[in-house]
């Protein structure tokens, strides 16, 4: 059965009725969940490089500490995978939320950087383990044929955190100070937990452990989930560069309000996911995906040409285009070709990929932030853009080979 499916996937013309519901009730639980944690994550993203420096640190520190979070998540998501598919979904999808919940609450204790990057280790941590949760809950939960256009729909929750978040991070910042930023994150992560608690465990088949280290070890991952993932770690790599500096490279040229930069971002995501999603599932994504790339490019070289604040929204609703389409198309793409007992391991790569891009990215961007100054480190972010692309190119050829040859 499962080669059935992969060669009709290969040929992009999946036969099954395009008609089940999307929005079950454990899919509206799963994106409230999804969306109330990435308000809780994305108001502290663009807020807290800046507190950082407040703190005493500088350009490194803040690429150090936004990375130990994403280098923590990419961490723990093999072997949240490997849980999920071995031992069930729900519970350990309440265990990271009750981590995160806990793990929050610290940050208002936080006065030097080293205790600062001791709590984000753990925040990666716990986020690793509940949004690979959360992915694969949510893959088991679409109908085969709607993945694409649910990942868009899911993302969604993401997208909107975004164009929120920031705007009312900064408020909260400038108007009560950092120890209401911090509870105000807790209190988010809270809505998150109770949100989760009524969705219903799916009934995803549970496999055997591994009973020898080399097979521990070889399911950890998943092999068809290797080829988005690929492509996704370059653009991740991008993305660090937008989460962890544009609000300090917008001061440095004297912008106010940079918030409004994430909001233009994520409309654009909004607009953009749902339809991403539906052209892929009607066997559109190389053309999806070359789209999202050139979307970047162009965004990307925008935000170093920018000056203005029309110029930082504008480049900011490009990007926001280039995300929304390669985003959820990746994940899709990642989980879609998987067997279902191994969607945990497959959603775990793909976020392994994702997480371990922005980590090392922003780390990178430190360096080359400090060295070179942050308009020359944006136009940097190119050359990953085209080794994402040369790889997206080689992967998609070697599959219109293998369809042609099953001709």
């Amino acid at each position: 059965m499962t080669e059935l499916v992969d060669d009709l996937q290969a040929k992009g013309n999946l036969t099954v009725k395009q008609t089940a519901s999307i929005w079950t009730r454990n899919f509206t639980l799963l994106c409230l969940a999804n969306l109330t944690l990435f308000m809780s994550l994305q108001m502290l993203l663009p807020t807290l490089p800046v507190y950082l420096l407040e703190i005493g640190g500088d350009q490194r520190d803040v690429g150090y500490v936004m990375g130990v979070y994403t280098i923590s998540a990419m961490v723990i998501r093999p072997i949240s995978g490997w849980l999920l598919d071995n031992y069930g979904r729900k519970k350990f999808m309440i265990m990271g939320l009750v981590m995160v919940v806990a793990i929050t609450l610290l940050y208002k204790f936080a006065t030097d950087i080293q205790l600062l990057m001791v709590i984000r280790g753990f925040h990666g941590l716990a986020f690793g383990l509940v949004t690979t949760a959360i992915g694969t809950i949510v893959s088991d939960s679409l109908p085969l044929a709607r993945m694409g256009e649910g990942m868009g729909y899911f993302g969604l929750t993401t997208s909107l955190s975004m164009s929120l978040a920031p705007m009312l991070g900064f408020w909260l910042v400038g108007r009560s100070g950092y120890t209401t930023l911090f509870l105000m994150i807790t209190l988010l992560a809270l809505v998150a937990f109770c949100c989760s608690l009524p969705i219903r465990d799916t009934n995803a088949p549970v496999r055997t452990p591994a009973s020898s280290v080399t097979g521990l070890w070889a399911s950890l991952l998943e092999k068809t989930a290797m080829p988005a993932s690929g492509v996704m770690f370059f653009l991740a790599v991008v993305y660090g560069s937008v989460l962890s500096f544009i609000a300090l490279y917008a001061t440095e040229r004297g912008i106010a309000n940079i918030g409004l930069f994430f909001t233009a971002t994520a409309l654009t995501m909004i607009i953009s996911r749902p339809i991403s999603g539906r052209w892929t599932d009607r066997g559109g994504a190389d053309m999806v995906l070359l789209i999202g790339h050139l979307a970047l490019f162009i965004g990307m070289a925008a935000i170093g040409l920018s000056n203005t604040i029309t110029g930082f929204l504008s480049a900011g609703a490009i990007v926001g285009l280039g995300f929304g389409f390669c985003i959820p198309t990746l994940q899709a793409q990642a989980v879609r070709f998987a067997p279902v007992h191994r969607r945990g391991s497959a959603t775990s790569t793909f976020f392994i990929a994702f997480d371990l891009g922005i980590g090392l990215g922003t780390i990178l961007w430190g360096y080359v932030a400090e060295a070179t100054g942050y308009q020359i480190m944006y136009f940097t972010t190119l050359f990953p853009l085209a080794l994402s692309g040369a790889l997206f190119y080689r992967f998609s050829a070697a599959r219109q080979l293998f369809i042609k040859s099953r001709q």
